[in-house]
């Protein structure tokens, strides 16, 4: 058996991203991601477009000799341990750095349940660009020079070859060729969509390294900008590829009539190869989806151009049977491909090796066994092992680092070649982040919210009840924002939504923030007095709004004056709304010629301590004998009380029951609008007609009619339910609904629409506080969950707010996502230009005005049948996420941790028990139990208890009884475990099954 050394061509670098062999060849290895668009399989199982792409894309390279295609895919299941430990280990540092208790979220079980659901993959392509490119003149030059140059080395034992040592004339070609490469098979609208990385000669070291002997880990590899010093092993000379990448030594032994088995760094290998082509057509992807997730393997394609040399025609033993349909000789049908290559379609040589590996010579040999059992089902495809030594193979399973193996060869053309090309997966645009989604087969897709790679930070989720929703948008909030990576202090976030979902996601999170937990307040809106939101509240000692701040509350006052029953608000009542609101502000101020402050009013509710404040200004003189609310401010805020100042101000600034005061002293600036009958018609005027619907707002919201007292406090999230002042159906309620979407937006978010530039409206004596506070405000990444928002029914109104909302938050940091059940509540134009992350959870029916909303391809769209419902894995999902770098589509579904399902989940079923549960034991424990016991819901065995329950007498009965009863059964089975435990720890010991 050679020295394994001499099987590694590859011997020295070229550059940064390139290796030279000794004949002078080039060699770039690249790290394949996986693609970032969906190919339809829509008959059979072969993807005609990928096909032609990959065609058009790798024709170019293979019209004559000189460049050579190496492609890996290999899959792991113990990969998934060392991914998911440096995942949660991400996610745990941040976590600690929060403040946040970690047990049973980032450590302990869900750790264990979510590797389960990943099977990490590694694809690699190494291209080649051969001496034999260059013509034989210009390689006889080009040797020469190489020649003089290995004159002066100095060879020794424990040395490479200097760095640099390629034919000097392949250098252009090959670096040329590999930024071809890239462009062509990577992202873009008449591009195959590989997301694919050059690497550099370190990282190709490494990945060599995984590849051979992954046992002796990553540390100690050396290349020209990363020399050995005298410390290491190797000493201060540049070691070996070979030695860098391969085992200390391999061994071949013969398994009992199983054939060749190698013992290579700790592991056994068996190496395999094609024989026989498959008897019908087939591509890769059909492989791929049947290959059993428990196998490890890997799979290597060689690829290069038929230069039509005589000595190849002896290998040519396996010639595909889909291009020799009649079975001709070799002669014959090499002639067809001869044929077919004069008509555009190049002549290439093929090799097809696989390997898989065990820790047993024993399990390598039964995985060897199971697959070829799944090659011989992929199109009849002959699998053999390797003839003779199976090392020289087994090498060349790592792409890059020998151009060929000894196994049989293949001559077919191109086009035939292209469904050998190990190209199936999806590509994530990241290769790290908090949030992890699953693709088809395992893949670990990370994913990312306010990544700089996104165009923007805006998220639209079109989703029908019980797809997934809820979910999707708590980890989107607790693994995508608030555990992203580097933060200090708790990102800022707002949660609006109609049921338990958010209340959940609030209830987890105020659980893992301990004594922290005020930081997190979640509330269930009413329209009440107690709840009342002024959304004319302005920052600390601002007289006027911010113009972001003016825009939202003309479109509120508009929302406020339109009819029931009509999304659009009549004629000139934006315009007048425009008015009232440029004449409120003046109106009340101190600062103004014509302004009439408000006077300070002693006995407020909750104003005890301002009271008492200003009766000592005044004693002191610091405050005159009546001062206005804005003179209480100023005085309580020189005095360093900003609390109180806030407080105090919430009486000095407009009130929505003062327009029609504001508007009859203004009387000139609103003649115009007494004039103009409303709709165009006789009747009440603009004026008028606004003037009534003010009046019956107060009526009919109170929570608008009064200054704030609905207080959040220091909170950084905030989670309100909407469920009780968004019930009920027709226009009154969808009236409602907005108005209530609006003003809980303005209490959770309207504080973050500040920036530096806004400084210079500031008063002076505010300047310093506001300065460190927007500072703040504007680092800290904030997110805005809209949930259920198709509850506004198409309000022209509120929908102008969002979408100013969409297109101006990337200026102040804000993430914004917006769920619907409506199409029609997402429009296209404003998808494409404002929304770069969407996803969608489920389709009607009728799947074509949901495609045409979403901008769907015909492949795309078939997808949307797929899309029905949680599964094992999670809710699938179509994510079409836009880059920076291109688009990326992505089918794929959210796994989650049982116990944190259980902390989401808004099946009412399922929520019946998990309170029952809470009673007695902590949300942690609760959770836990929950899971072990019934997995990802209980509501099954609650419908069939309900179903068995004659004496209930209605189906809510039946529930409840059956909760109860289920609970119960839980919870004797964990009070006995309980005091077997307590037992135990005190010495005592119970036989298995009795009780003690």
């Amino acid at each position: 058996m050679p020295n394994l050394a001499d099987l590694v061509a590859v011997h020295s670098p070229q550059g940064r991203h390139a290796f030279a062999t000794g004949e002078g060849a080039l060699v770039s290895l690249f790290r394949v991601e996986g693609l970032t668009r969906v190919y339809g399989r829509p008959e059979g199982h072969v993807s005609p477009e990928l096909l032609k792409r990959l065609f058009d894309a790798l024709s170019g390279f293979f019209q004559g000799p000189g460049h050579r295609l190496q492609w890996t895919l290999a899959r792991d299941p113990a990969w998934a341990q060392p991914v998911m430990e440096a995942h949660f280990a991400a996610l745990d540092a941040q976590a600690q750095r929060l403040g946040l208790h970690h047990a049973g979220f980032t450590r302990g079980a869900p750790v264990d349940r979510l590797r389960d659901h990943f099977l990490p993959e590694r694809s690699f392509l190494a291209f080649w660009t051969e001496p034999n490119i260059l013509t034989p003149a210009d390689l006889k030059q080009e040797r020469k020079g190489l020649n003089r140059a290995l004159e002066g080395v100095t060879w020794g034992p424990w040395q490479v070859l200097d760095p640099g040592l390629g034919l000097r004339g392949l250098i252009p070609t090959h670096e040329a060729a590999c930024e071809s490469l890239l462009e062509v098979l990577g992202p873009g609208q008449n591009q195959v969509g590989l997301r694919l990385v050059r690497m550099d000669t370190r990282e190709s070291l490494a990945a060599w390294r995984q590849m051979l002997d992954p046992a002796r880990g990553q540390g100690a590899l050396f290349d020209a900008e990363n020399p050995p010093c005298m410390t290491d092993p190797f000493g201060p000379a540049l070691p070996q590829i070979a030695r860098q990448v391969l085992p200390a030594y391999t061994t071949v032994g013969t398994t009992t009539g199983q054939g060749e088995t190698i013992a290579a760094g700790g592991r056994y290998y068996r190496v395999l190869s094609m024989g026989m082509g498959p008897a019908r057509q087939v591509d890769f992807g059909e492989l791929f989806a049947h290959l059993p997730r428990d196998l490890p393997w890997r799979y290597t394609l060689t690829l290069t151009a038929d230069n039509g040399s005589g000595w190849l025609k002896s290998f040519l033993a396996g010639v595909l049977s889909w291009s020799n349909a009649l079975n001709h000789g070799i002669t014959r049908a090499r002639a067809r491909i001869q044929k077919n290559a004069l008509l555009g379609d190049p002549a290439c040589v093929m090799q097809m090796l696989a390997c898989t590996w065990g820790s047993t010579p024993e399990e390598a040999a039964e995985n060897a066994r199971r697959l070829a059992q799944r090659f011989e089902q992929w199109g009849n495809t002959v699998i053999e092992e390797v003839f003779g030594d199976p090392v020289p193979d087994w090498v060349a399973l790592a792409p890059g680092l020998r151009p060929k193996g000894n196994a049989r060869w293949h001559g077919l053309n191109l086009s035939d070649a292209c469904a050998f090309v190990p190209v199936a997966s999806q590509a994530s645009p990241w290769h790290a982040a908090p949030l992890l989604l699953r693709g088809p087969q395992g893949q670990v897709l990370p994913v990312a919210i306010g990544s700089s790679r996104q165009k923007n930070f805006n998220i639209a989720i079109f989703a029908a009840t019980r797809s997934g929703k809820s979910v999707l948008l708590a980890l989107l909030l607790i693994l995508a924002h608030i555990l992203e990576p580097g933060r200090v202090r708790l990102p800022r976030f707002a949660f609006l939504d109609v049921g338990y979902g958010g209340m959940g996601a609030g209830q987890f999170l105020r659980e893992l923030l301990g004594a922290q937990a005020d930081l997190i307040q979640t509330h269930r809106l009413r329209n009440t007095p107690e709840y009342a939101i002024n959304p004319f509240d302005t920052l600390l000692g601002q007289r006027e709004p911010l113009a972001l701040h003016r825009a939202f509350l003309i479109d509120f006052l508009t929302l406020v004056c339109t009819p029931m029953g009509q999304k659009e608000p009549p004629e000139h009542v934006y315009e007048m709304a425009a008015g009232l609101i440029d004449a409120a502000y003046p109106f009340y101020s101190d600062q103004h010629p014509e302004g009439q402050p408000k006077r300070w009013n002693p006995g407020q509710s909750g104003m005890t301590d301002v009271d008492t404040a200003v009766e000592n200004g005044i004693s002191t003189g610091d405050l005159p004998p009546a001062p206005s609310w804005w003179q209480v401010v100023d005085y309580l805020f020189e005095r360093g009380d900003t609390v109180a100042a806030y407080a105090a101000q919430r009486f000095a600034v407009p009130l929505l029951a003062d327009l029609p005061e504001v508007a009859n002293v203004a009387g000139e600036a609103f003649k115009a609008f007494r004039k103009i009958p409303i709709g165009g018609r006789d009747g009440l005027s603009v004026f008028d007609f606004m003037m009534h619907l003010i009046t019956q707002a107060q009526v009919q919201y109170p929570v608008i009619a009064a200054a704030t007292a609905f207080n959040l406090g220091a909170a950084r999230g905030v989670i309100l339910d909407l469920n009780e002042v968004t019930a009920g159906q027709g226009g009154d309620a969808d009236k409602r609904t907005s108005v209530f979407y609006l003003l809980a937006r303005w209490v959770t978010v309207g504080q973050w629409f500040v920036h530096t530039d806004d400084l210079d409206q500031v008063p002076e004596r505010y300047l310093a506080y506001h300065t460190e506070r927007i500072r703040e405000i504007l680092e800290d990444p904030k997110f805005a969950i809209y949930d259920e928002f198709h509850r506004t029914n198409g309000s022209v109104s509120a929908r102008r707010v969002v979408d100013r909302d969409a297109r101006e938050n990337g200026k102040f940091n804000i993430r914004l996502a917006i769920a619907s059940q409506v199409p029609g509540d997402f429009d296209p134009q404003f998808l494409e230009e404002h929304v770069a992350t969407r996803f969608i959870l489920s389709a009607p029916e009728n799947t074509g005005p949901l495609a045409q909303t979403f901008g769907l391809n015909a492949e795309e769209e078939r997808l949307l049948k797929k899309l029905n419902g949680p599964g094992p894995h999670g809710s699938p999902i179509l994510a079409l996420l836009d880059t920076r770098e291109g688009p990326y589509r992505l089918f794929c579904s959210d796994p989650v941790p049982l116990e944190w399902l259980w902390a989401f989940n808004t099946t009412s079923e399922d929520r019946a028990v998990y309170q029952r549960l809470l009673q007695h034991m902590s949300a942690a424990e609760a959770r836990a139990l929950a899971a072990e016991r019934f997995g990802a819901s209980a509501k099954r065995m609650i419908e069939n208890l309900a179903r068995s329950n004659v004496q209930a007498q209605t189906s809510d009965g039946a529930t409840a009884a059956a909760a109860d009863q289920l609970a119960q059964s839980v919870l004797t089975e964990w009070h006995r475990d309980w005091v077997l435990r307590a037992l135990e720890s005190l010495g005592y010991h119970t036989k298995e099954g009795e009780a003690a």
